[in-house]
């Protein structure tokens, strides 16, 4: 594998994920779309993550990182800044991806330049990594995407994507203003310039965690705050 700049930078941040780290990293590794780095950055981890992450270094391109602010929104923050491909892609420690979803994923944005972030369907797991029922579709298409989102609904699964780095210069990164949803924030924050799709394919299993610290209120409050933001620029009546 070349070790010349990346096509795509894959994004993990790990708190303690050892239990299923080295299934994440080998769906990685496993990929039919080869041209990557692997971005880890490790979260005041505790237990054994960080030499799974070690025993990697000579599988793939490797940068580990180290981010001693807990949350997910430092982390990612710490690991944006290292990532040099063009395009990034987000996976959490726990996630499982399917062979060929980087390269499908990649293929599309070859073949649709105007759009900038782009997901996939998702399977849900227990924490047995058996498949929940409870059956999630997102939207395939950007207006039909932009509608969910600004309808106070995530429409953008995560640990799926695949966006361009160029998001960031608009979008700005991560924030923790709404806690629990800087993902869904992101996603808001990027539907006055940048362009979404989501393929058809189920191409991640995601492990279901519940947190009981979770507001289902604050995505709302997030997506409230920026409908008036669109109103006050003219973007929406």
């Amino acid at each position: 594998m070349s070790f010349d700049k990346p096509l795509v930078s894959i994004l993990i941040p790990i708190h303690n994920c050892e239990k299923y780290l080295m299934r994440s990293l080998d769906s990685i590794m496993n990929q039919s779309f080869q041209d990557y780095e692997v971005i880890v950055v490790l979260n005041c981890c505790t237990d054994d993550s960080e030499n799974i992450v070690k025993s990697y270094q000579k599988e793939f391109p490797l940068k580990i990182l180290k981010c001693d602010e807990p949350g997910i929104v430092p982390a990612l923050n710490t690991g944006i800044f290292a990532c040099e491909g063009d395009l990034i892609a987000r996976q959490d420690g726990d996630d499982y991806w399917y062979p060929d979803k980087l390269v499908e994923q990649v293929e599309f944005l070859n073949q649709n330049p105007d759009v900038d972030i782009v997901g996939t369907q998702i399977r849900m797991v227990d924490s047995e990594l058996k498949p929940i029922e409870d059956s999630l579709t997102h939207p395939l298409v950007n207006l039909e995407i932009k509608q969910k989102l600004l309808g106070g609904n995530n429409a953008i699964a995560h640990p799926s994507v695949v966006f361009r780095r160029k998001i960031f210069n608009k979008a700005g990164i991560y924030e923790d203003t709404y806690k629990f949803a800087e993902d869904y924030y992101l996603w808001l924050k990027c539907v006055r310039w940048y362009k979404f799709a989501n393929l058809p394919d189920i191409m991640v299993d995601y492990r279901i965690s519940n947190n009981p610290d979770f507001n289902p209120k604050i995505p709302q409050m997030a997506c409230y705050n920026m409908l008036q933001v669109l109103k006050q620029q003219g973007l929406i009546q």
